[in-house]
């Protein structure tokens, strides 16, 4: 996204912000399209409005087709303003809508914010992801998108992978180097630590994901197969739960994957692995800061000729996992 771009969303959000007092219902409908299409757009999403005669509960919808970048994923959007904070009953309403229709994701957009029992709801395991977007919601998300500059890709993609494997070669050596990092910058060194063994690999965005950080494509049996990972390197030293965790395995299920390593430099909660069946446990695998930092050894001895990759990569992946 240009400067320009993000300048004049910047200005969309603090116009939205004021929206309940401004604009008609219709026309915050549009605002809000026209600061959701370009940050969708960041992710390969097309935006559009819903016809006026058409009440199917969704003011927006969002849409992108599969391709070798993305699965297919659908969105329904409703954009609400009150002037007072959203009620868990709109939350209800949109899971319904959501549900029946046969839908990815739903976001419920507002300006108004959102009571306390709404965002609780929203939090839970439901049959739909669900994402509240308010004002501070919106300006997060502009905040993590970068802007371009007119310098040469390649050189760029060359600085980055020259720093990524410094990185990995400092928690190899020393695994307090980890404290270091904030969590992008650890999901870029794994990124190149896998390339590096030999997998196929696809760094997600940094916003907006969809639940994965990091898509992997290996050789197993003469057939391709493809897992996921998901970092959680929260510096504050909170513990991955139950339900992070079950998300993780949702994202698997629901795209299919062969499998997954969910890995944690916090560790895990006491209860975090609790429900888990016999099958979830084959799909799921868990590592701790004491996996990365093997993965990074792995890499570094990769890297000097002293190591050669096993016939089978999964071996390499899921190797000292729980």
């Amino acid at each position: 996204m240009d400067k320009k771009t993000k300048d004049k969303l910047t200005r969309e959000i603090e116009r939205f912000a004021s929206s309940a007092s401004t604009l008609t219902p219709q026309e915050t409908e549009s605002l809000a399209a026209e600061i959701l299409a370009p940050l969708l757009a960041e992710d390969g999403y097309n935006v559009k409005l819903t016809s006026h005669s058409r009440d199917d509960g969704f003011d927006l919808r969002a849409g992108v087709s599969a391709n070798s970048s993305y699965q297919a994923n659908s969105i329904g959007i409703q954009v609400k303003r009150f002037r007072r904070p959203i009620p868990v009953e709109s939350i209800r309403s949109l899971m319904g809508a959501g549900v029946l229709q046969g839908l990815d994701r739903v976001m419920l957009v507002s300006p108004s914010g959102f009571t306390s029992a709404a965002k609780r709801i929203a939090a839970r395991d439901l049959p739909i992801q669900i994402e509240l977007i308010d004002i501070e919601a919106l300006k997060t998300w502009i905040g993590r998108i970068e802007v371009d500059v007119s310098i040469d890709r390649a050189e760029v993609e060359q600085i980055l992978r020259v720093v990524t494997r410094r990185f990995a070669q400092l928690i190899a050596q020393d695994a307090s180097n980890l404290d270091k990092l904030e969590w992008r910058h650890l999901e870029m060194t794994l990124a190149e630590v896998f390339d590096g063994l030999g997998f196929s690999v696809e760094l997600t965005p940094g916003s907006k994901d969809g639940g994965k950080d990091i898509i992997l494509q290996c050789i197993v049996s003469g057939n391709k197969r493809t897992y996921i990972v998901e970092v959680k390197h929260w510096r504050a030293g909170k513990r991955v739960g139950h339900s992070t965790i079950k998300s993780f395995l949702n994202v698997i299920v629901r795209e299919s994957r062969q499998g997954g390593l969910f890995l944690s430099t916090s560790g895990y909660s006491d209860k975090a692995f609790e429900m888990l069946s016999e099958m979830d446990r084959e799909r799921l695998k868990f590592g701790s800061e004491e996996k990365i930092v093997n993965l990074c050894k792995t890499y570094v001895k990769m890297d000097s000729g002293i190591w050669s990759p096993p016939e089978l990569l999964t071996e390499v992946l899921f190797e000292g996992t729980q």
